[in-house]
């Protein structure tokens, strides 16, 4: 027999057949699936009669919740659910069978089964139920999973911050750690992308607070009319639409920390209540006709020079002061190179993990390329890239083939320089050079033909070369001219 997908609705667009969850019922009696198909409807449903079928779907579909019988013409539903648990950690598995065999469903669940079913038509009324159970429990296993990667990647994140190689680096955490436990507001300095909000984290974690809250505002993506309320909250009937009432980001911070990103964003208006605010240590919600005392920590963030807003006019000068009580500048990246090897790695966990996938690796050839590339987008940057490289490459040892080329060029740079510094001595600098150009050049001409569909005419008139150029750019392996850096 072949593996069958029922629909409900064939005529339905695509999109509402992936929106739907998708159940796979493993088992070897057609009338089965006959009947529990009649009430699962509302679902993507996914035939298989045997265990080799059932691998088989899970290898090529998208799958939510499987429907396991015991028995099997080709295995022991205990052993396929051992096999389908080490294959695909992300799907929950309901053993369905006779009232018989109720003792072995008890233990399928000792083996990772979410929950058993015995067949009845009393219960196939409920399957829905069971299946919602089984998505809830999934999703509850998945936001586990995530905290705890959030909070390794925080621990190493913090970690890398004591021991940073960077001189820079390791004078921002020295004094860190010596405000960290003190209630004095903070100002953050740097970049975008650079990491404020790990620092500003990592205050949090080595203060006094760090058992309460730590809430975080990215106040440039607050619309400036809801912004008041967004910080200090509303009373019910404040404004047109408030029919309830709602707390704000300084109360759910209390006792603990509050992170205003981008405080150079804020407008007059908003910058005169955030001063009254750090002043009386108190906030009004809109509407509200008396203040509340709050305690919070705050740590401010900024990529701006707020002292040349200041002298600007576009930022009050007592609110600069009342937030520059300590100072930390954080250095971009490409003032702390040293830190790049090791954030790589530790970004390719995180996200490997958040993925379910296998972390790559870097050859030497591929982090010197992360090395001489200057990061104007800092950690985020580094990090956009790493996503990308785990979401291709998982497991792989990366290679420089496999860097995107516009990271390339510094090297290509330093190359062609140091070739025309050393004249005609540079005979292997020359070849690293021209060895490196021609890498490029199919690195550019294999970007267009994807771009262009595969149509190399057309990735030729692009790029305003010849039909055989492009031809011979996309011929065999590239040469890997980084092995000789």
């Amino acid at each position: 027999m072949h593996v069958v997908a029922l629909e409900r609705d064939t005529s339905t667009a695509t999109d509402d057949k992936h929106r739907r969850p998708t159940v796979l019922v493993v088992d070897d009696e057609e009338s089965f699936h006959d009947v529990i198909g009649r009430y699962l409807r509302d679902y993507r449903l996914l035939r298989a009669y045997n265990g080799w079928q059932a691998l088989e779907v899970l290898g090529q579909s998208h799958v939510d919740v499987v429907f396991l019988d015991l028995n099997l013409p080709d295995t022991t539903g205990i052993k396929l659910l051992e096999q389908m648990r080490a294959e695909r950690d992300d799907i929950e598995i309901i053993v369905i069978t006779a009232h018989s065999e109720i003792k072995h469903a008890v233990e399928t669940v000792k083996r990772g089964a979410f929950d058993f079913l015995a067949k009845s038509y009393e219960n196939y009324q409920h399957i829905a139920e069971y299946i919602d159970r089984a998505l809830e429990h999934r999703r509850h296993k998945r936001e586990k999973i995530e905290a705890r990667t959030r909070t390794q990647w925080l621990r190493d994140a913090f970690a890398l911050v004591d021991q940073s190689p960077s001189e820079q680096m390791q004078a921002v955490s020295r004094l860190a750690r010596k405000i960290a436990d003190t209630p004095i507001t903070v100002l953050l300095e740097g970049e975008s992308g650079v990491g404020k909000e790990i620092l500003a984290r990592y205050l949090h974690a080595y203060s006094d607070r760090a058992d309460g809250p730590f809430v975080a505002v990215n106040l440039s993506a607050v619309p400036s009319q809801l912004l008041e309320s967004h910080l200090f909250g509303h009373v019910k009937g404040a404004f047109t639409g408030a029919d309830r009432a709602q707390i704000g980001k300084f109360e759910l911070a209390e006792r603990g920390t509050l992170f205003l990103d981008e405080i150079g964003e804020l407008d007059m208006n908003a910058q005169i209540k955030l001063l009254r605010v750090l002043q009386e240590r108190e906030i009004e919600r809109v509407g509200a006709r008396e203040a509340s005392p709050v305690d919070v920590r705050v740590v401010a963030a900024t990529n701006k020079d707020l002292s040349a807003e200041v002298e600007a006019g576009r930022f009050r000068e007592d609110l600069y002061y009342r937030l520059n009580v300590v100072r930390l500048s954080i250095p971009a990246l490409r003032d702390r190179r040293d830190e790049i090897e090791e954030l790589a790695r530790l970004l390719a966990a995180k996200h490997a993990q958040s993925m379910r996938r296998e972390p790559p690796t870097f050859t030497r050839n591929a982090m010197q390329i992360l090395l001489q590339y200057d990061w104007p987008g800092n950690v985020r940057e580094l990090e956009n890239l790493v996503m990308r490289l785990v979401a291709i490459h998982p497991g792989k040892a990366i290679a420089a083939d496999d860097i995107p080329p516009e990271y390339c060029l510094p090297t290509l740079n330093r190359l062609a320089n140091r070739a025309a510094r050393r004249g005609g001595k540079a005979v292997k600098e020359q070849r690293l050079y021209f060895l490196a150009r021609d890498q490029f050049e199919r690195y550019l001409v294999r970007l267009m033909v994807n771009r262009c569909r595969g149509d190399k005419r057309a990735a030729a008139r692009e790029l305003g070369v010849s039909y055989s150029t492009v031809k011979e750019k996309i011929r065999g392996e590239p040469v890997d001219w980084a092995d000789s850096l």
